[in-house]
């Protein structure tokens, strides 16, 4: 193992250096503002989209349907029986159901979570009807009504919170291959980067701390019992909130002459309060999109030589279904901050809301997706371009927030298991679009965004192409570089 100033592998490499050079005329703040002077006024508190009405209404549905069915038992000639068991398994599917609709979780709801509904609907009235005719009384009946509840309990929490898997990897299936993995030192990153490097793929770590992606890549190896190699793992430092941090990791790749197949963006944040990148842009918009655009940009002819060569890359990007939030982008978050003192101040100052900026940036990452999909395709590859949700997983994405979010969540992660994903189990979707033999090209989906390994339809403001080519330009303005497509 061979440690250099920029770049660290684990197999053998010489130490390197690399130098960023732009010699692009850099974007002055005055770019931007020229595209938002006669822009719409957006409202700070941005108008929800259809789906997440959509949303509201299936909650109060259940919601008003419960408290039907609890009256329909308070009121029963012969009394109601409220069965405990009953009780729980009704109240952990219609709980899960709604806790998950409040983050838009169910852009289309598919059959057979209405039936599971309406089972766990049936459960709560059965003991009631069985006392009716006389049967509850018969400790067999209530066996039967028990081991009923569990089931509906045991196949709620697999269809609602773990959702379906990927395919298994063989031993080996992937050796070849090389993955570039954003942000893969912890959480869904991390293990996306084990289960591809435990398939026999190389994974190149590109992580901001190198602390920690050493500390992640040695913990690969570790819990791989020897199906993992030191070599396949490839640690390239890479912030993406920096433009030069980005063009720096595109050149040092370049230097270690790793070739990747599949690029995986999964780096993001989610931030309390508002900041201001190195190149003066909104932190969560400069980490979430502008990065992983010009990350695409760096490597996305190596990519297209690849496929020349009868390679089939793709580029997968780990979205979220907080693109549905808003009916709108907000172009004016793209606004970039000049180095004045008092313009940095009046920025500051502006009013900011977590899941506002973060919803915006999801929704940047959508339209990157359908409009690089639509380039690609116009120019004749079939790279597949997809983006995934991972669903509501416990990682550190609230490492940022405010201290006492962050102690609620360490208190209540015991309960939270119930409802929310592991890590491993927010990679599933992922590894699905990295590795599906049936998504290897454009010629199956591209452009689409995918729901527990299924594609879910598009918002209205997902799916305006003319959004979505206006953000390309001014993100090819703002961070200096004219994609090759």
């Amino acid at each position: 193992k061979l440690k250099g100033p920029s770049v660290y592998l684990c197999r053998s490499l010489p130490k390197m250096e690399y130098k960023c050079e732009i010699e692009k005329e850099p974007l002055h703040a005055s770019s931007s503002e020229s595209d938002s002077e006669d822009e719409e006024e957006v409202p700070f508190h941005v108008p929800t989209s259809e789906v997440v009405f959509r949303g509201h209404v299936q909650s109060a549905v259940a919601v008003l349907s419960v408290a039907a069915a609890l009256a329909a038992m308070v009121y029963a000639p012969k009394g109601g029986v409220f069965d405990p068991m009953a009780c729980i398994a009704c109240g952990y599917i219609f709980g899960v159901f709604c806790f998950q609709n409040t983050f838009v979780e169910w852009p289309a709801l598919p059959g057979h979570i209405l039936l599971l509904l309406a089972s766990a609907m049936a459960s709560l009235l059965a003991p009631t009807g069985l006392q009716h005719v006389g049967l509850w009384a018969n400790w067999g009946m209530k066996c039967v009504a028990w081991a009923i509840d569990v089931a509906i309990v045991i196949s709620g929490y697999r269809l609602m919170v773990r959702g379906p898997a990927y395919a298994h990897l063989g031993e080996g299936s992937l050796e070849g291959k090389t993955f570039v993995i954003t942000g893969c030192n912890t959480g869904i990153g991390y293990e996306t980067a084990k289960t591809l490097a435990d398939a026999g793929a190389t994974v190149v770590f590109a992580c901001r701390s190198e602390d920690k992606a050493l500390a992640a890549m040695k913990k690969i190896v570790e819990e791989c019992a020897g199906q993992v190699q030191e070599e396949q793992l490839v640690f390239v430092p890479l912030d993406t909130s920096s433009f030069e941090s980005v063009r720096r990791f595109a050149g040092l790749l370049e230097k270690t002459g790793v070739k990747p197949q599949t690029l995986i963006l999964n780096a993001g944040v989610m931030l309390s309060n508002r900041s201001l990148s190195k190149d003066g842009l909104e932190m969560t918009m400069a980490t979430n999109h502008f990065g992983h655009f010009l990350l695409v940009q760096q490597l996305l002819p190596g990519l297209l030589a690849a496929e020349g060569l009868g390679e089939k890359p793709r580029i997968v990007i780990v979205g979220s279904n907080m693109s549905y939030l808003h009916d709108r982008f907000d172009f004016r978050e793209l606004e970039v901050v000049s180095g004045d003192e008092k313009a940095m101040q009046l920025y500051m100052e502006k009013p900011y809301e977590l899941f506002r900026s973060y919803g915006q940036s999801k929704l940047a990452n959508l339209h990157f997706t359908t409009e690089l999909a639509r380039r690609l395709q116009a120019k004749g590859s079939k790279i597949p371009v997809n983006q995934i949700h991972p669903g509501e997983v416990l990682t550190e994405v609230m490492r940022d927030m405010h201290p006492v979010i962050v102690k609620l969540n360490e208190i209540f992660r015991p309960v939270a298991m119930g409802f929310m994903k592991t890590p491993t189990q927010g990679a599933f979707c992922t590894l699905h679009l990295a590795t599906d033999p049936a998504l290897a090209t454009s010629d199956n989906i591209t452009g689409a965004h995918f729901v527990r390994c299924s594609p879910a339809p598009l918002s209205r403001a997902g799916s305006d192409e003319e959004v979505a080519d206006r953000l390309w330009t001014i993100s090819e303005r703002v961070t200096n570089e004219v994609s090759v497509v």
